[in-house]
């Protein structure tokens, strides 16, 4: 099963996710011969967090309507570059960026005509740390050749909270959301061009994108007692130490390459509960979703051009995605005790990488291998998995660890593509290649892997 048709969608959606958080840019010009050379680059962290607690009582309110978040980024990285134009009017330029962004969103309510405690919580911690760092070597060919380089890794984090507690009883230790986001990147975009004579130049766009995003709901009525119930908990983490590395070298004349990489991994939880009790309700109408991804693998390209027009094209993109929503609702007259709950684990895990070495071909003929000649390759790996679970539950009596959905599905990859082509030196001829795998699990605990 094919992948490679969303190869540069893929790769595309990651460099953007970098430099739309590009921040404090610089540039860098150099006037020789018409030589110029221009430099984009920036390292930027943004956190933003919103909070809303409301508590109306008609009788005590203890420990109740509270709101708590951690936000923490840490980025070690740099930007770093090195051009130099060729004479006429050959020039080089790059765009590098590392940004980080973590924003969360928290609402309480809670409104009692009897007691409340413990109730009515939210509470988030994000986290996110970058050691990675962009670095490009570029030298421009004689006339007008140049070299473009595009990098950018970003992390994003999101997360919006709703709990709700109404209460004409007791309301203990309820309502209450928690999520938790770790994102984790110690790889690094590293790009080396060398430009050709005439019009010769390379073209490469790298990125690394982290995202995740949960949204919890919880609600809880109560005419009677309600202990450790309508409780959301989200927990995800996401890990790469992968990397983008291309080498390329344009042919003389118009001969260049272009290179478009990306790894991308993506998670988003989305969690409903609703508790409505004429009596008890203990320990229910609980959501819990786990999701990690692990990504070792990298993308690496080493690209020749062929004189004349000859150049290479090679798209390659790595993604894992993970989506799970749960919808959980219960309705009791009397006793409900661990049920209506909803629990969702999903795992991937991918540690093999994108490897590709291309040599265009030579000569003055039409065609992909003589003059024109060129390779282009399309490879690529991606998981997906999705979860969709609901569940509801109405007793008018004792209801006990019923009404429960559980879905787990794991994905594992250390397969690899690699490709190597050579253009050949007769009029038409050329290399083309086309290799991906594809995983995609199912619901309630089902995993297929194909290739």
């Amino acid at each position: 099963m094919h992948s490679t048709k969303n190869l540069n969608s893929l790769s595309l959606v990651v460099v953007a996710i970098s430099f739309i958080l590009i921040l404090g840019p610089t540039s860098m010009t150099m006037n020789v011969f018409s030589t110029t050379n221009t430099a984009n680059q920036g390292i930027g962290q943004s956190q933003s967090s919103l909070q809303l607690g409301v508590c109306v009582s008609g009788n005590g309110t203890l420990f109740s309507c509270n709101n708590v978040n951690s936000q923490n980024q840490a980025n070690s990285g740099s930007n770093a570059l090195a051009q130099q134009g060729g004479s006429g009017s050959g020039g080089n330029s790059a765009n590098q960026g590392i940004g980080q962004s973590q924003s969360s969103n928290q609402n309480s309510g809670v409104a009692s005509g009897g007691n409340t405690t413990n109730s009515g919580n939210n509470s988030n911690n994000q986290s996110q740390t970058n050691t990675g760092n962009n670095a490009a070597a570029q030298q421009g060919g004689s006339g007008s050749g140049g070299n473009s380089a595009n990098q950018g890794i970003g992390q994003s984090q999101s997360s919006n909270q709703n709990s709700g507690v109404v209460s004409g009883g007791n309301t203990n230790n309820s309502g209450n959301n928690q999520n938790t986001q770790t994102q984790n990147n110690t790889g690094s975009n590293a790009v080396g061009q060398q430009g050709g004579s005439g019009s010769g130049g390379n073209s490469a766009n790298q990125g690394i994108g982290q995202s995740q995003s949960s949204n919890q709901n919880a609600q809880c009525v109560s005419g009677g007692s309600v202990a450790d119930s309508c409780n959301n908990t989200s927990t995800q983490t996401q890990a790469n130490s992968g990397s983008n590395a291309v080498g390329q070298q344009g042919g003389s004349g118009s001969g260049g390459n272009s290179a478009n990489q990306g790894i991308g991994q993506s998670q988003s939880s989305n969690q409903n509960a609703q508790c409505v009790a004429g009596g008890s309700l203990s320990n229910s109408c609980s959501n819990t979703n786990t999701q990690s991804q692990t990504n070792t693998g990298n993308n690496a390209a080493a690209q020749q051009g062929g004189s004349g027009s000859g150049g290479n094209s090679a798209n390659q993109g790595i993604g894992q995605s993970q989506s799970s929503n749960q919808n959980a609702q219960c309705v009791s007259g009397k006793d409900a005790i661990v049920s209506c709950n909803n629990e969702n684990f999903q795992n991937q895990v991918n540690s093999g990488s994108n490897a590709l070495a291309q040599l265009g071909g030579t000569g003055t003929g039409s065609g992909s291998g003589s003059g024109s000649g060129g390779n282009s390759a399309n490879q690529g790996i991606g998981q997906s998995q999705d979860s969709d679970q609901e569940s509801q539950c109405a007793s008018g009596g004792n209801a006990d660890d019923s009404c429960n959905n559980i879905s787990t599905q794991d994905q594992e990859n250390t397969g690899s593509n690699a490709a190597a082509q050579q253009g050949s030196d007769s009029g038409d001829s050329g290399d083309s290649g086309d290799s991906g795998d594809s995983a995609e699990g199912e619901e309630n605990g089902e995993s297929s892997d194909g290739t």
